[in-house]
């Protein structure tokens, strides 16, 4: 146990120099970088996330708040609140290896930490299903949907029933909570939270434009507010002090939309 994370923390140490928060990005890659791996896209979280909210004195919303600035790691949280890494991975990680690895993975980087949580409907891709799901070919559900249109006004434009579009959306929430689950590559508990996060968000999704065209979408963020930075900013406390200053400035002036806001961080 000891062993992996700790080669996990030295690999971490080394990792190139990167323009994303993540460590583990590979050089030049930009702010919203991910692994291209199955379990990131699909958010099969490798632990129960009640047990870090227990592990660490969260009460509820606090640890999207935390993650809503993603410089922040849940690593670092934990050492402030007394609790390095060695012990924290070994309370809430099972017995594979692969999940005790992973469990690293999410706790030492912000990014992928708040995608794996909250960016719920990251991942859920419709395009491939644009003949069934939307009535119109790729290609014109593409251009629709770089125009600003909402994925229901889409399934309207295909005269398809919106019922339809949410039917099919929520198969593949459903799939993806089962799928992991079954595959022993997430932990029951949390991937129940996560389905239930996009299931109350469902119908929000289905009427806004994509994130980047979306002023009230709070994780639309990622591409106005924090562009490309020096590798390891911010470094010093004043910088951390700045950046979590202007992130809590553009968390109160987004836009009011269906979407609910992350709480401000407040330890």
């Amino acid at each position: 146990m000891r062993a992996i994370v700790a080669a996990l923390v030295a690999f971490l140490a080394a990792a190139a120099p990167a323009l994303a928060h993540d460590s583990l990005a590979p050089a030049g890659a930009d702010h919203n970088w991910l692994p291209d791996e199955e379990w990131v896209h699909r958010h099969w979280v490798p632990f129960d996330e009640r047990a870090l909210e227990s592990a660490l004195r969260l009460r509820p919303g606090q640890l999207e708040a935390y993650l809503y600035n993603d410089h922040h790691t849940v690593a670092a949280l934990a050492r402030a609140r007394g609790m390095e890494l060695d012990p924290l991975v070994a309370r809430l990680a099972p017995s594979s290896p692969l999940l005790r690895e992973r469990t690293v993975r999410v706790l030492t980087q912000g990014h992928l930490a708040q995608h794996l949580f909250f960016h719920v409907f990251h991942g859920l891709d419709l395009h491939p299903h644009a003949e069934d799901v939307f009535g119109m070919p790729a290609d014109a559900y593409r251009a629709l949907r770089e125009e600003g249109a909402s994925y229901a006004e889409i399934a309207r434009e295909g005269d398809v029933p919106v019922a339809r579009l949410r039917a099919h959306a929520r198969k593949m929430l459903a799939a993806d909570r089962r799928d992991g689950v079954a595959r022993g590559e997430a932990v029951a508990a949390s991937s129940a939270r996560v389905q239930a996060r996009a299931l109350r968000r469902l119908d929000c999704w289905l009427t806004r434009p994509a994130p980047a065209l979306d002023p009230g979408n709070p994780y639309g963020k990622n591409r106005f507010l924090h562009g490309s930075h020096a590798a390891g900013w911010p470094g010093t406390a004043a910088e951390r002090r700045a950046d979590d200053r202007r992130v809590e400035r553009f968390r109160r002036g987004l836009m009011r939309a269906c979407w609910p806001h992350p709480k401000a961080w407040k330890e």
